[in-house]
């Protein structure tokens, strides 16, 4: 949208602000000794006597010679006897006599602006003199302000004379021309000036103040309305500073540098204020690097206005317009791919841009200031395209409100919703304690039937063992060899009911005692294994080649191994039983294998040996309760790992379990 119009505001305005004037053609000017009517003037913009490093009064310029006639422009144009350029700073007198014959209208001389100090004689009187005017810049308190003097009607010849002292600007002397006409125009024409004023620096001012406490106090998420509230501000300060100077009026004494150096501050932050507020409003389609050359470019600009010593800091109005320019010509580019692209979008946009541009050529190329209305209509057309920006604002708060309003809805149904599920979390977390509760139950009612076998049913079958003894003792020479069998029948079915009662007990305790994790090593781990399952060394059990540091519960792991290898020692069909484990560490734990020369085991019973009291009649001398291997499938899965199997009968056996650490 919106930095084209801006930056046609900002030329029209530095136009005004710095001196860019026009010349109109389509007037007929009066020039001198010539009669006036009462739409004519005479513009002195010719024939002036220069004294350069002079300050003369009406009295002295009768002796002096004066260095040469110009035209009124800046005095760096003219060269020294050397044909050197006159410097910028410096002090100089300007005078020029004007014959109006025949004239019986009201006069009055309009002096505009002079980039300096000044004073004003007028027939030998004098009149006025803006700021002091001295020879060196101590000397010199700097005042620019325009003037209108009405001239005596009684007179027709009138001497001019103006000293003029530059200690600051770039621009030294009278660059605009003098103008004389009647008191009537030159002050209705003021007068309009000032209407215009009031509505561009009133509505520009009130504007940039409102967006400002609106980003403070409400809405500080969108920061293209504190740009646009910038650059308001900005604009509204350079055009009552410039025309008005507020402040020399309140301070006396004030420093002119002091304020031309904040006007010109104020000019580089409202640039830097309308470009980022362009990049805020099209950050989807402008280039990434936009936003990083604007304000290295133009806080450039600011702190050489802050450091550099006058009149060095006034150039840098060029390398500013320069930038806009270029500014103005990608803002362009990227605001018509704006508008063909997202064209329902781009209204206030297409209306503000081509607004800002017919108010910016009627300004330039039309002589506004030639007609006393036109100013006002062009400052209330600008006053338009910043109100229309301004709605695009508002459009952008609107959005932004509504996208608020529909998250604060879907934040309500998620709280909703976030309660629901609470409540039900509520009630599967109270379930869960009733689980606990019951999983405790459980466990004690298991630890009191552990109790009752380990003494109320052991108990009794060592009784009946002791007492078959006992019997066999007794009776040992009077017994028959029946009788004699079926003793040592008790006695085995006493043995095996034990072994069982032992086996439950093992199972119900497997994995439920101390999980303490620690690291050891595998191979001491092995040879007290081995030492307990082979302790008459009858087998062969081969260690991994490397020794490995394990880190686990070395009791379960202990217990595991000893399962396997005595399983694979007791049901070995063998001479010598070969026993060989291997163990592999991966990102998850640890593969251990237990490899064995044994009779194999047919594959539709590799499910089967793993369930608790299932038993293969592999060797009949063999007493198996069928609980072993369930403890270790039961240890194994504790540890979050998984045990296989790979056999086929008669061919060995190979067990595999992971474990995790």
């Amino acid at each position: 949208m919106k930095l084209v119009s801006f930056i046609f505001i900002f030329l029209s305005t530095f136009i005004n602000l710095y001196g860019f004037q026009k010349v109109n053609n389509n007037i007929e000017f009066v020039k001198d000794s010539s009669i006036l009517k009462s739409n004519d003037k005479i513009v002195l913009d010719t024939d002036w006597n220069f004294y350069w490093n002079q300050l003369l009064t009406p009295e002295s310029t009768k002796s002096a010679d004066a260095y040469k006639q110009i035209s009124l422009q800046n005095w760096t144009s003219f060269f020294l006897n050397n044909q050197e350029n006159l410097p910028s700073l410096g002090f100089a007198t300007y005078k020029k006599t004007v014959t109006i014959s025949n004239n019986k209208t009201s006069l009055s001389l309009y002096i505009p602006k002079i980039y300096a100090a000044s004073k004003l004689w007028i027939n030998g009187e004098l009149i006025s003199e803006i700021g002091i005017v001295g020879v060196s810049r101590d000397e010199t308190l700097h005042r620019r302000f325009s003037q209108i003097v009405p001239l005596n009607t009684n007179e027709t010849t009138f001497e001019i004379i103006i000293q003029v002292a530059n200690f600051y600007h770039s621009k030294g002397g009278i660059t605009e021309p003098l103008i004389i006409a009647p008191s009537k125009q030159l002050i209705d024409k003021k007068i309009k000036r000032v209407v215009a004023d009031m509505i561009f620096i009133g509505c520009l001012g009130f504007i940039g103040i409102f967006f400002l406490f609106f980003y403070i106090w409400y809405w500080n998420k969108d920061q293209a309305v504190l740009h646009f509230a910038i650059m308001c501000i900005a604009l509204s300060y350079m055009a009552l500073s410039d025309r008005y100077a507020p402040f020399t009026h309140l301070f006396k004494t004030v420093n002119w540098l002091l304020l031309t150096r904040i006007e010109y501050i104020s000019l580089f932050i409202g640039g830097s204020a309308a470009s980022l507020f362009f990049n805020d409003i099209f950050k989807k389609f402008r280039h990434s690097i936009y936003a990083k050359v604007i304000k290295i470019s133009f806080w450039t600009l600011t702190s050489l206005a802050i450091i550099l010593p006058a009149p060095y800091f006034t150039n840098l109005l060029m390398p500013f317009l320069v930038l806009m320019i270029l500014n103005l010509i990608y803002v362009a580019f990227v605001i018509i791919n704006v508008i063909f692209i997202r064209k329902s979008e781009s209204i206030l946009l297409l209306i503000s841009m081509l607004l800002g541009s017919v108010i910016f050529i009627i300004h330039i190329f039309f002589f506004i200031d030639e007609n006393e209305f036109a100013i006002i209509f062009v400052n209330f057309g600008y006053v338009v395209a910043f109100l229309l920006l301004s709605m695009l604002l508002m459009n952008r708060f609107s959005i932004s409100f509504k996208q608020l309003e529909v998250a604060k809805e879907l934040a309500v149904s998620q709280k909703k919703e976030i309660s629901l599920q609470s409540e039900k979390l509520s009630e599967a977390n109270l379930q869960l304690e009733e689980n606990l509760k019951l999983l405790e139950n459980y466990n004690t009612e298991l630890d009191d039937f552990n109790h009752i076998v380990s003494h109320d049913l052991k108990s009794p079958l060592v009784s009946v063992y002791s007492l078959a003894s006992f019997i066999e003792e007794d009776l040992k020479d009077n017994l028959d060899d029946n009788t004699k069998y079926h003793l040592k029948l008790l006695k085995d079915v006493v043995s095996k009911m034990e072994s069982l009662i032992n086996g439950l007990l093992a199972y119900s305790k497997a994995a439920k005692g101390n999980k303490v994790k620690a690291s050891f090593s595998l191979h001491k781990l092995l040879a007290k294994v081995s030492s307990v399952v082979d302790y008459q060394n009858k087998s062969s059990i081969l260690f991994p080649d490397k020794d490995l540091e394990i880190y686990a519960n070395e009791t379960e792991l202990s217990h595991v191994f000893q399962n396997l290898i005595s399983n694979a020692i007791k049901h070995n069909d063998k001479e010598k039983a070969i026993i060989k484990i291997n163990v592999e560490k991966n990102t998850e734990g640890y593969l251990f294998s237990i490899t064995d020369n044994g009779p194999g085991i047919e594959e539709k019973y590799h499910d089967k040996i793993f369930k608790i009291f299932s038993q293969l009649k592999i060797n009949e001398d063999v007493e198996s309760t069928g609980i072993g291997l369930a403890i270790v499938k039961k240890i194994i899965n504790q540890n979050n790992g998984e045990i296989t199997l790979n056999s086929n009968k008669g061919k060995g056996l190979t067990i595999s379990f992971t474990w995790k650490v």
